[in-house]
């Protein structure tokens, strides 16, 4: 029951902060330009009221200004893509960091840690369309200049058409993607486990025979790992914009693509409708993060269930 009313205040704080980032974006175009609403004499806010009504009950966005289709077809055709890219983007950044600050806090100063560290700070400093373009001029398959390693597809291809082809299209862009939230996560993850490393609760552990590395793995990686799904609710909306850019690079065809067009002609109805997509983005991951820390922390899944 318990388990049930988190999962319910999630799903609410999801749809709450998804309408209420759409209905600031349009209130504060609309305010900026009353042009939009020419035509139409109601108070703003019964419009507002109207065009979220249509958009949140309806899935009604409009009609896109500049291909004029649908703008609910576009984002589920979409859609599946963006997911797929997130989605693996964001387990390579979280299962990579984590992995990399645990084992440079397990070994400091050795060489192997030196060198992840290294590799994390420049994965968040190097903009990620700067990685991107690097890699398709290296490896890229008819760009690439290093010969046979030159293999990475230059091609989306949907999951539907071929498993294999998809995970091929779609591994380095995850990897490129997730690179500035493996920087941080590595950091965060190393400055939290220096810290559990000296509990005594670990101490006792070791004293009763348990292996290093099963120490680290059942105790202190669990133990330590909370900041981290925090700090990757915060980057959110960095990946998020990343994705967009990812996106241009890669040419996936995600819900996206039409952002640069939609605001070089002023399609309002069409950004209105990427704005809601993105704070989908954000919220969902922030609730997943939730959720994944109540799995792997003991003290919040016992706050969850009681």
């Amino acid at each position: 029951m318990a388990l049930g009313k988190f999962l319910l205040r999630g799903i609410v704080s999801v749809v709450v902060v998804v309408i209420g980032v759409t209905a600031l974006t349009w209130l504060s175009v609309n305010l900026l330009r009353p042009d939009l609403r020419a035509g139409d004499d109601r108070f703003i806010l019964v419009i507002l009221v109207d065009y979220l009504q249509h958009a949140f009950l309806h899935f009604d966005f409009g009609q896109s200004a500049a291909g004029r289709r649908e703008i609910s077809e576009l984002i589920r055709q979409g859609l599946p893509a963006d997911l797929s890219l997130l989605g693996g983007a964001l387990v390579f950044g979280l299962a990579s960091g984590i992995a990399g600050g645990a084992y440079c806090a397990a070994r400091p100063r050795t060489k192997w840690a030196r060198l992840l560290e290294i590799a994390a700070a420049l994965a968040m400093c190097t903009p990620v369309y700067v990685i991107g373009l690097l890699v398709l001029l290296l490896f890229g398959a008819g760009l690439g200049t290093v010969g046979f390693l030159a293999q990475i597809p230059t091609a989306y291809v949907p999951f539907s058409d071929s498993p294999t082809g998809w995970v091929g299209a779609l591994l380095m862009p995850w990897i490129v993607l997730g690179l500035p939230l493996f920087g941080v996560a590595l950091r965060m993850m190393h400055a939290s486990m220096s810290e559990v490393l000296d509990e005594d609760y670990l101490r006792t552990a070791s004293a009763k025979g348990l292996r290093p590395s099963t120490v680290i793995r059942r105790h202190a990686v669990p133990s330590a790992v909370a900041p981290v799904f925090s700090l990757m609710i915060v980057t959110m909306p960095v990946v998020v914009t990343n994705l967009v850019l990812i996106e241009q690079v890669y040419s996936i065809p995600g819900v996206f693509t039409g952002m640069r067009r939609g605001i070089a002609t002023g399609d309002f109805d069409l950004l209105f409708a990427l704005t809601a997509v993105a704070a989908a983005f954000v919220a969902i991951a922030g609730l997943v993060a939730e959720l994944a820390l109540a799995w792997l922390d003991p003290r919040m899944r016992a706050r969850v269930i009681t």
